[in-house]
């Protein structure tokens, strides 16, 4: 395969011969297949239905009647560019956010450019970006070396859309972004003024007037503002370090004299809150103790809150309107009748009518790809439109069973186990653990993951865990990860690791463990915290040196993006060397594949090679992969087939 690049390896023995992985190439290449349709809406006059389609291994836009599901249409950009996301701005219009293969690399990268087309490819316009021409006469034009994304479609104004738009050149010091009125047919802007904050996100009430933003100082404070309508004067309403809370956004309601917003200032876990504007009171609408709400708003009216406490939660609040009866008629239809506790489906209610008579249905659940459906309040119907994944839809997929544990701190450690597919009752399967990245703010939950049920379908049980710092559990669950990259996080995975072979369900001397990113440091830093635990180990992209992590990569480039990685790996060279795979491989006793993309921005393959040097030296048991035209998780199918086989393989000859 031309675009592989094998750097090295080092084997204590090697076989000429094939591994047998568990999986036919046929299932391989299909769970190695990226997502066919995405992201489904309906127009706001209900008649075309419209989805971001795969057309060799490229994102179109297709439209669909939504009466007979006729194709009415398919955009194509041009041969490097492909569709990112996308908005229906009228009934006839789409604004499309471009997303480019950047040189050689695979993964589509947008550069906040926004392009406008009709529904029937009739008048194209480049609206926003570097490559639009602007005249010296146009003051306000300012989008030559800018990004923008959209911050309003402005549903009463058909002609018109409002962004936000940053200059490149002053995105690593977080800049005051413009906001800019721009009409969808020739492009034609207007200022309205700019952020009051640097690297801001903001929030228009109806009329389109930004009246709250939320940013980041230099000092790593996040900052939340508002102002009142027509008024110029911005009041601070919180400021905060990383993980001490904030207050977010989420909505304008009742004629815009309150927002609803997530306040997790004066408590660990995040309230949903009213906050009047005029009378500057407020009012708590729900709180959870132990998890973190999502607010659950459609067509601007909230309707209640959704919460992860292993399977999903709903709550719902005091609304008997349309849209609040149309959700709860969604959810029971897929739920058996139940609308309490969703452990038969995630259920989203992603797109509706203006007129609120139809509806985009987006229904997952944990052995199935994701899947679109059309509600049509008339005809009292719900009839499926796509699949997000056909290919690897399957009858027989093992379910995920949700479990919580406590740890040796005392904390509430939640995670997620499937056990191999078709397992003999009369023996214990091995174990790959799947920690997930970031290592702040993201968790895994209940949902469909392919690699969940590739490595099930080899033969492998599969443990997820949300340790310290993973998002949904409150701010202190958060804030108790700051600075723990290798030490209280692994500690976590270690323990829920040691809970699940405890509980009889997997062979404990056959352990492995694989991740991606953050995941892929954890596959190296924890067999070499207990090397007589983990067997083997799987590391993805990963990051492997804390120090030079301040030096290569993207992140060091974003706004506060240095004070982050301190707050996240530790303020100091010492910390930071402790906490480093490449310091401790002479512990590490598990055989270790490394896979490496060589455009990965974000983990560079000076990981990787920094990884390895430690490796030789120390005479350890590894192989690296180095993928050309790949980046932070690889694009290509190919290249996907290629490294699932290569990790089967790896875990089948050493576990």
């Amino acid at each position: 395969m031309k675009n592989i690049i094998v750097i090295s390896f080092l084997f204590l023995t090697f076989n000429v011969y094939s591994i047998d992985t568990g999986v036919s190439d046929e299932f391989l290449k299909r769970f190695s297949s990226l997502p066919s349709y995405t992201d489904a809406q309906i127009s706001p006059d209900g008649s075309k239905i419209s989805v971001v389609l795969k057309i060799n291994n490229k994102r179109s836009l297709a439209f669909f009647d939504s009466k007979n599901l006729s194709l009415l249409n398919v955009v194509n950009l041009t041969r490097k560019e492909q569709v990112g996301s996308y908005y229906w701005a009228n009934n006839e219009r789409v604004i499309i956010s471009i997303a480019y293969e950047v040189g050689s690399l695979e993964v589509p990268v947008g550069r906040g450019e926004l392009f406008a087309v009709n529904f029937d490819s009739s008048k194209p316009n480049y609206l926003f970006g570097m490559r639009k021409r602007v005249s010296s006469s146009n003051k306000t034009a300012v989008d030559k070396f800018s990004g923008a994304y959209i911050l309003d479609l402005l549903e009463d104004d058909p002609k018109h859309i409002l962004v936000q738009a940053s200059e490149f050149a002053k995105y690593s010091t977080g800049a005051f972004s413009n906001v800019l009125r721009i009409n969808i047919y020739n492009g034609q802007q207007k200022s309205l003024g700019k952020s009051p904050l640097g690297g801001a996100s903001l929030l228009t009430d109806s009329t389109g007037e930004p009246r709250f933003a939320v940013g980041v100082n230099s000092k790593s404070e996040f900052i939340s503002m508002f102002k009142e309508s027509d008024s110029d004067e911005w009041t601070q309403l919180s400021k905060g370090e990383i993980g001490e809370g904030s207050i977010n956004p989420v909505t304008f309601m009742e004629n815009d004299t309150k927002v609803i917003v997530l306040d997790s200032t004066k408590s660990s876990t995040a309230k949903v809150k009213s906050l009047d504007l005029i009378n500057r009171t407020e009012e708590v609408i729900f709180h959870h103790p132990k998890y973190d709400p999502s607010p659950v708003i459609l067509d601007d009216e909230m309707i209640g809150a959704v919460v992860s406490s292993g399977y999903y939660q709903m709550y719902w609040f005091e609304n008997d309107s349309e849209v609040s009866q149309i959700v709860k008629q969604v959810v029971s239809y897929f739920n058996d009748g139940n609308i309490e506790k969703l452990t038969k489906a995630n259920i989203l209610v992603s797109s509706i009518s203006k007129d609120r008579k139809k509806a985009i249905i987006q229904v997952s659940d944990d052995i199935s790809s994701p899947k679109y459906y059309l509600y049509d309040l008339n005809k009292g119907s719900i009839a499926f439109l796509f699949a997000m994944w056909p290919e690897i839809d399957e009858p027989g997929l093992e379910s995920t069973k949700p479990f919580k544990f406590k740890n040796s701190d005392g904390f509430d450690i939640h995670g997620y186990f499937t056990n191999a597919r078709n397992q003999d009752k009369n023996s214990l399967p091995p174990l790959i653990v799947l920690p997930h990245g970031g290592p702040i703010g993201p968790s895994d939950d209940w949902s469909f993951d392919p690699d969940v049920h590739m490595l099930s379908n080899a033969g492998y049980a599969v443990m997820k865990v949300n340790y310290r710092g993973s998002g949904g559990y409150g701010r202190d669950f958060l804030r108790a990860g700051l600075g723990q990259a290798g030490g209280d996080i692994q500690d976590d995975i270690i323990e829920a690791t040691e809970w699940v072979i405890d509980q009889g369900w997997v062979d404990k001397e056959r352990v492995g463990i694989y991740g991606g990113s953050f995941g892929g440091y954890s596959a190296a830093m924890a067999p070499m915290l207990r090397p007589d635990l983990y067997k083997a180990g799987v590391a993805y992209v990963g990051v492997f040196d804390l120090n030079l992590n301040q030096e290569v990569g993207d992140v060091r480039r974003m706004f506060f993006g240095k004070a982050q990685l301190a707050q996240i790996y530790g303020p100091d060279e010492q910390t930071r060397a402790r906490m480093s795979p490449v310091n401790n491989v002479s512990k590490l006793k598990a055989p270790l594949l490394i896979v490496s993309g060589e455009e990965d921005q974000r983990c560079p393959p000076e990981q990787a090679y920094a990884l390895e040097e430690e490796l030789k030296k120390h005479n350890k048991v590894y192989e690296l992969i180095v993928v050309k035209k790949e980046g932070h998780g690889f694009q290509n199918p190919e290249n996907r087939e290629m490294f699932y086989k290569k990790m089967l393989e790896h875990f089948k000859t050493y576990l």
